[in-house]
């Protein structure tokens, strides 16, 4: 099952209300066959802009990051139950983004010439292959002659 970070704001709360709000999404994400891995609290903070849902106006709220496994299919639904409940505010589901491992680089291979250098020598040998391919697909004349009669 792929990973998922669901970012969710409710609205200020009191702890007992926050409290069954966080249970009633858990509760959406166990029904979507998910599993949760990690929940963060960040807290009842301001908002950066005033915010509307549901019909009324939002300046702060609380903030919840779910880290969680969930099948692709479901991720459309679980948006569409999360879209229906009053307590939440704003919620964006997203896949992490993994980080890009860095190539091994050796110096011994960067301070070679350039024709010496591998993917100096790679660039050469593709330059050729599409070279004969536009060479390839170029049209002969079928006239006979040993000769081009009208010369371009």
């Amino acid at each position: 099952m792929p990973s998922y970070e669901l970012a969710i704001l409710f609205r200020a709360l009191a702890k007992d209300k926050l409290a069954e709000a966080m249970k009633t999404t858990a509760g959406l994400i166990f029904e979507e066959g998910g599993i949760i891995r990690k929940l963060n609290n960040l807290g009842l903070q301001p908002t950066p802009y005033k915010m509307r849902s549901h019909g009324q106006w939002f300046k702060q709220a609380n903030y919840f990051v779910y880290e969680f496994d969930i099948p692709a299919s479901s991720v459309s639904n679980l948006k569409n139950e999360l879209q229906k409940r009053e307590f939440i505010v704003r919620n964006l589901i997203f896949s992490p983004v993994t980080p890009i491992s860095p190539e091994e680089c050796l110096l011994e291979e960067e301070m070679q010439i350039a024709p010496f250098r591998k993917d100096v020598q790679m660039m050469l040998k593709k330059a050729k292959e599409n070279e004969a391919e536009r060479m390839r697909s170029k049209v002969k004349p079928n006239h006979g002659l040993d000769f081009e009669p009208l010369p371009l």
